[in-house]
């Protein structure tokens, strides 16, 4: 019988700026998987599709094979419809999977999920393949169960940021388990075997370190699991003097280049150093030199000068308080430092004040605390003069900079930044 997913994202998109100026919200990663990648790996054999904003379509199909905002459909006899936003449960999934009829799951006013059992009516077909899931689900409303169940979801990028040690391990258990079938992780008795190809390496925890078999650790490096399992990935360089400790993931092609990074999902294809603490990356960043970044997240085509530094703490141990779209917000948390999004630079000795929001391509250059609570995308920012980044030169800087890793910039992705530029002016 032929299957479907379907994953998408619900009006709730605005929570995640600035890092879903760019992206998805089911394409953020509070651990090793992106959201969007826990749920694709809990409905094997499900044939997936992608629902999300028109504006952000043809940069997410720039990232992925899969059918963005368009179904064609095959005779599927089941459709699933999971909302990225959602934290992954397994037996949340499970139950959908097992569901033997249309059914539509809620969660305090939110749609959770929702499932077609069955061939789809010519009308449902064409919603869908216009990309349009809200008639369809209204639609399908007519017919279905209504449930309302409680299911753990996100709802600000801060919430992704304090989950990165339960994300983590459930990611880390995920590819453990997934040994016996395609040896992704290994034995103990083989890590240890692999341990010893690594003189000078002090391992603290072997049974919770994955290595992978082309990284690089050099003499000099502490991993420390004592706290939380360690994932090395594939070409990933550290130099000495790294102290890497456990929860932590390290993607593809990173180098880490001396200091501590604790707690943290670091995306592939970066550049760390200094001290990063609870803190995510979604890729292609530079963290080169030191200073300090925790509780925090990051985009991608970052670059912090040496000694940027972020405040994740209040000097009277009060919860902080967040500017996203110009609502300030309570977190609900003692430590919350930066949300920075793509493309976004800032200069050397730069100090970011507590819960900062940073829009895209923005230029930061202080010597003295910026204590603005959100900075739009698009800005020069300097203590005297805060102004509008002209945007053939800040597009041209960002052509230089991915032309740095051997990465063209699309023109999906410059027509996007151009739109995020136009509202920056409207508003």
């Amino acid at each position: 019988m032929a299957k479907c997913i379907v994953i998408f994202e619900d009006g709730r998109y605005p929570n995640f700026h600035p890092l879903t100026h760019l992206r998805p919200v089911y394409f953020l990663r509070p651990g090793i998987r992106t959201l969007f990648e826990k749920i694709i790996n809990a409905f094997k054999g499900y044939t997936p599709h992608l629902f999300c904003r028109p504006e952000i379509a043809a940069i997410t199909s720039e990232k992925t094979r899969i059918p963005v905002n368009r179904f064609e459909d095959i005779g599927f006899e089941e459709v699933v419809f999971v909302n990225g936003g959602i934290r992954y449960s397994r037996d949340f999934m499970d139950a959908l999977k097992a569901a033997g009829k249309d059914a539509v799951l809620t969660c305090g006013g939110d749609v959770a999920a929702f499932k077609k059992v069955g061939k789809l009516s010519d009308e449902e077909y064409r919603s869908l393949k216009e990309g349009d899931l809200g008639t369809f689900l209204q639609s399908l409303k007519a017919g279905a169960e209504s449930l309302d169940v409680e299911m753990p979801s996100y709802s600000y990028l801060w919430d992704m940021v304090h989950a990165i040690a339960d994300e983590i391990a459930d990611d880390f258990d995920y590819f453990r388990k997934q040994s016996d079938t395609d040896g992704f992780l290994v034995s103990k008795e083989e890590m240890q075997k692999r341990g010893r190809a690594y003189p000078g390496v002090e391992f603290i925890g072997l049974e919770n370190i994955y290595i992978a078999p082309d990284a690089q650790l050099l003499p000099g490096v502490v991993v420390d699991a004592t706290a939380g399992p360690v994932f090395v990935g594939s070409q990933v360089k550290v130099e000495p003097y790294s102290y890497l400790v456990g929860p932590l993931y390290i993607g593809r092609e990173t180098h880490v280049v001396g200091g501590k990074i604790a707690c943290c999902s670091i995306g592939p294809n970066c550049r760390v150093g200094g001290e990063l603490e609870e803190t995510i990356i979604q890729g292609h960043t530079n963290k080169y030199h030191a200073g300090f970044i925790g509780h925090s997240y990051l985009g991608e085509w970052i670059n912090l000068g040496a000694m940027t530094t972020n405040s994740d703490l209040k000097n009277n141990y009060a919860g902080v308080k967040s500017s996203v779209n110009g609502e300030l917000i309570d977190t609900g948390h003692l430590k919350v430092g930066s949300f920075i999004g793509d493309f976004t630079r800032t200069a050397i000795g730069t100090l970011l004040n507590t819960g900062i929001n940073i829009g895209v391509s923005c230029n930061i250059i202080s010597n003295v605390l910026v204590t603005e609570a959100e900075i739009p995308s698009f800005t020069w920012y300097s203590p005297k003069h805060k102004m509008a980044y002209n945007l053939t030169k800040a597009v041209a800087t960002i052509e230089r900079s991915m032309s740095r890793r051997k990465v063209e910039l699309s023109d999906a992705l410059k027509k996007r930044l151009g739109e995020i530029f136009k509202d920056r002016a409207e508003h």
